[in-house]
């Protein structure tokens, strides 16, 4: 019983590993709403750009700012918004092509 786990285990990590991407961002969940919003940590496979989007209702709505990062480990990414959000925001990554490539919702505090 006890290897048929393993087994099963180690298939379902090796799937992953090989079908995911590195990009995506670190374990922040909340900011504090402001004019800026530093995001922790921004993982990117490729240089492009990480956007903060208003997210109001379960809804993405427009972009509020946006930062270029570069491939590997982005810290502390500070993106300038052109005005202070009004509910939670939802980062995006997009890779140079304009696609999404990662997303997370932060919750902001009051």
């Amino acid at each position: 019983m006890t290897k048929t786990i393993a087994l099963a285990l180690v298939a379902a990590l090796a799937g992953t590993t090989a079908s995911a991407g590195n990009a995506g961002f670190g374990l922040q969940r909340s900011a504090t709403a402001a004019d800026t919003l530093t995001v922790d940590l921004v993982r990117a496979d490729t240089a492009g750009t990480v956007s903060i989007l208003d997210y109001r209702a379960g809804v993405i709505g427009p972009v509020l700012g946006t930062s270029t990062v570069q491939a590997g480990a982005n810290n502390d990414v500070l993106v300038k918004l052109d005005r202070e959000p009004i509910g939670d925001v939802m980062a995006v990554i997009y890779d140079a092509d304009g696609e999404t490539v990662a997303q997370k919702r932060i919750i902001l505090n009051d």
